[in-house]
């Protein structure tokens, strides 16, 4: 059960779910027969860089599906393409070559949600075997919801020095989300919510994200 949320959560956050493009493409056929032949090439060239680099390649995939479902053009499915091809290059360079490809996902989905490439180091040299995907995950949802960025990182972080499991972060996505729903300010509601998670060891100092005061977190 935790599972599928997780996979659904990781594709609702980094925006590469398929599943709308399923009542235009025959599964049993080429997924990427529909685009331009000048375009498919390109996108396959980097599906292919993304193999020998040992990324996940996916997401590529997905984004030019997402394309083709919206009736993009060539040249902006491209570009679309290219950027989460950079932001899995990026994720890796940041998390180090021990991360996974969900890991990788989760970590291309939270740069291009705006979180910088040094706070993704700073909690990857922080994992102590820990998988990084729920709360990489969560931190790009919570950008996407208005939370700041600044905010979202920071909170996250400590989360995840005070010993915060993947029940935790998941809980945690959902508290923030109905309470947003019903009219809460995101930061607000995150910080409330953060508030509910206890500590499950002792913390590691954490420098703050720019931009981000601890008292501003703990208010």
């Amino acid at each position: 059960m935790r599972s599928s949320l997780l996979r659904a959560i990781a594709l609702l956050a980094i925006a590469t779910t398929v599943s709308f493009a399923q009542d235009t493409l025959d599964p049993a056929a080429d997924p990427l027969r529909r685009l331009d032949p000048s375009t498919r090439y390109a996108v396959e060239m980097l599906m292919d860089s993304a193999r020998l680099a040992r990324l996940p390649y996916g997401p590529l995939e997905s984004k030019a599906l997402e394309g083709i479902a919206k009736r993009a053009n060539g040249r902006d499915i491209l570009v679309a393409v290219r950027r989460v091809f950079r932001a899995l290059r990026d994720a890796r360079a940041a998390l180090g070559p021990s991360a996974t490809a969900d890991e990788l996902t989760a970590a291309a989905g939270a740069l291009r949600a705006g979180i910088a490439a040094s706070e993704l180091s700073l909690l990857a040299a922080t994992r102590n075997g820990k998988p990084l995907t729920m709360p990489l995950v969560v931190l790009a949802d919570l950008v996407t919801r208005g939370v700041p960025r600044d905010t979202a990182a920071f909170t996250i972080f400590q989360l995840w020095q005070r010993g915060a499991a993947d029940d935790d972060f998941l809980g945690l996505w959902r508290s923030v989300e109905r309470d947003i729903v019903s009219g809460t300010n995101p930061s607000v509601a995150l910080l409330n919510r953060a508030r509910e998670i206890p500590a499950k060891g002792p913390s590691t100092a954490v420098p703050p994200a720019a931009g981000v005061r601890p008292e501003d977190a703990k208010s």
